[in-house]
């Protein structure tokens, strides 16, 4: 097992999460799209960010726990939906989740994720959220919200931000078996890379060797289970609509969030459909990559919503990125690539791990800062220069 005191960041995780995974999973997790601009806008952003400290406030015992849609958490930050996770890692929907529960933070499955619902559910249905990209037939979609339902899952992600496949040219020059019948085909490209990176084709054998989308199986015929890839782009690209919006609000009763709307309309269009919350999302710059940073377009939005749940993904890398984000008026933050990067270079410790550090750095701040509690936290002044 990697000594984890290495880590003391989750930047320094990367270049060993690299190191294990083969290039056409590792471009799958850390790519975006185009030539990744808007990816470094999103980190440039952030980081841009800076927070004035209030001194002289005695000895700060900073408190990270917090409400978010009714429930209490331990801290105001949770795993983002991520399709093909169990490609990135083998097993890390199960692997992430039990680490979600332990911490009690969210953990969001993915429609196109590696495990069901049912599997992550067993073993944790107590913070587990599912995150569902609207397919072309409801009778799916009914489906699948009636299982969330049954295994105790109460918050759903609705994604609004994927409108079709993008393009996503470092995975293509990584050998990642793109639009082929099986995601995990073994191309003599692929097969290579898993030979020369034992970590992860050995954990990959151990579940079992070959991914599949179990959420959506179920629904697939036989001739549509033999090019699983065609039958989901049937089912999901360009599907959601603000009427199906309508039909999903009227078919879930739990809390429904909608993730990716930037634009002011669309987010007046989104409370007026019903939501609980938004997502602040550009997709963590893998769709379009001239997309604005999210956390840039924060302030506006929280004016624009007043106090209506709003929560933020894209770029975070830090417990200080967490901090920016409720200073700038989130309620909570998202992360995705971060807790990945940390299971990849060192499994379920690693994972583990990247929680710990995300509330050290965060505590550590709100010391810093002044801030005793997060409510203290969102009274600190930010100010951001544009990127």
């Amino acid at each position: 097992m990697a000594d984890l005191s290495q880590f003391p960041r989750i930047q320094d995780m990367v270049p060993v999460a690299r190191r294990r995974m083969p290039p056409f999973a590792h471009a799958y997790m850390a790519a975006g799209t185009g030539a990744g601009e808007a990816m470094r806008r999103n980190q440039d952003a952030l980081s841009s960010i800076t927070l004035e400290p209030r001194f002289l406030r005695g000895r700060v015992k900073p408190d990270t726990g917090c409400q978010f849609l009714g429930k209490s958490y331990n801290r105001p930050f949770g795993v983002s939906p991520i399709g093909l996770q169990s490609l990135i890692w083998p097993r890390a929907e199960r692997i992430l989740a039990k680490a979600c529960l332990d911490a009690q933070i969210p953990y969001c499955l993915s429609t196109v994720a590696g495990a069901s619902i049912e599997e992550v559910a067993a073993v944790n249905n107590q913070t587990s959220w599912f995150q569902l990209y609207a397919p072309k037939d409801p009778a799916i979609m009914k489906d699948m919200l009636k299982r969330a339902k049954q295994q105790g899952i109460d918050t759903v992600i609705l994604t609004a931000d994927v409108p079709g496949p993008s393009r996503r040219e470092d995975m293509q020059l990584a050998g990642a078996p793109i639009g082929s019948r099986n995601p995990m085909g073994l191309t003599p490209r692929v097969f290579l890379q898993c030979l020369f990176h034992p970590h992860w084709s050995l954990a990959a054998l151990a579940a079992g060797g070959k991914f599949r989308f179990k959420n959506l199986e179920p629904y697939a015929s036989a001739s549509e289970l033999r090019d699983i890839t065609a039958f989901i782009g049937s089912q999901l690209n360009g599907s959601l609509t603000w009427e199906y919006l309508d039909q999903i609000r009227a078919e879930w009763s739990g809390k429904l969030l909608l993730k990716g709307v930037m634009n002011e309309q669309d987010v007046k269009a989104a409370i007026s459909a019903g939501v609980d919350g938004l997502v602040l999302s550009n997709h963590g710059g893998r769709q379009l990559d001239a997309v604005p940073p999210t956390i840039s377009l924060l302030p506006q939005i929280r004016q624009l919503v007043g106090d209506f749940p709003l929560a933020i993904d894209s770029g975070f890398r830090s417990g200080l990125d967490v901090a920016r984000a409720l200073a700038l008026g989130a309620d909570f933050v998202m992360m995705g690539r971060a807790f990945l990067f940390g299971l990849a270079a060192a499994g379920r410790p690693g994972a583990d791990h990247v929680v710990s550090v995300l509330s050290d750095e965060l505590e550590n701040v709100m010391v810093q800062l002044g801030a005793s509690d997060l409510a203290e936290l969102k009274t600190m002044k930010a100010d951001i220069a544009s990127v």
